[in-house]
């Protein structure tokens, strides 16, 4: 796959009532959408039609009702996987983790934010943001295109711009101190634009802190 290609994402839905979901990803840049899946049809469209990524919704029955458990595993060994949970509970997420699937979001979520998530997820990053971004009905709807408040993405506050490059040269890996020596401070000053990256994004570590300015765009994939 070339730099440049859109990721080809097989969408799948517990239910044929969710199709009407992945409507706000069709068209979106940096993805080709396939057909959508049944739970009981995803191995065999996996397997004839090879995609880089397959994105799930589903609902707190995950994956109980979803069969052979064995074989699920396999698949989403072999292909990067996002589920879009009703519910992101301390379940759903060891549900998850046992099919390994490293990537687990809240139903209601951008098409920005969904992108930036699958390719995250293909690179390699697990994206886990439990709490949802915007209030939640009862209901199931579809990707939201934009807020209708870009303050509702995310309440942090603005990062200025070492620590921006301090959170790009942590989502490459580095510690504190190659950091430091890379942008010619300490390693104590170091340590302070970590720690404000993490209160500035509400980051619990510094991968969840990776994981929501890849969200933000403040991290290239």
């Amino acid at each position: 796959m070339r730099p440049l290609d859109p990721l080809l994402v097989l969408p799948c839905v517990d239910s044929t009532l969710h199709s009407s979901y992945f409507e706000g990803l069709r068209g979106a840049r940096g993805v080709d959408l396939l057909r959508i899946a049944l739970p009981s049809t995803l191995p065999f469209r996996a397997q004839s039609d090879n995609p880089d990524a397959i994105v799930i919704v589903a609902e707190e029955s995950f994956p109980a009702a979803w069969g052979n458990n064995g074989l699920l595993e396999e698949l989403f060994s072999d292909t990067p996987t996002v589920l879009l949970a009703g519910t992101v509970s301390g379940g759903i997420a060891r549900s998850a983790s046992r099919l390994k699937i490293r990537s687990v979001l809240p139903l209601v979520i951008t098409t920005h934010q969904l992108v930036a998530a699958i390719a995250a997820t293909v690179a390699g990053f697990a994206v886990t943001l439990p709490q949802p971004f915007f209030p939640v009905g009862g209901e199931i709807r579809s990707i939201r295109s934009e807020p209708s408040n870009p303050a509702q993405l995310f309440s942090a506050e603005h990062l200025t711009a070492r620590e921006g490059e301090v959170l790009r040269l942590v989502a490459l890996g580095q510690g504190n101190k190659k950091i430091a020596a890379q942008l010619n401070v300490s390693e104590h000053t170091v340590k302070f634009h970590v720690s404000s990256v993490l209160a500035k994004l509400g980051a619990r570590s510094r991968t969840e802190a990776v994981t929501i300015g890849i969200l933000r765009g403040l991290v290239a994939i």
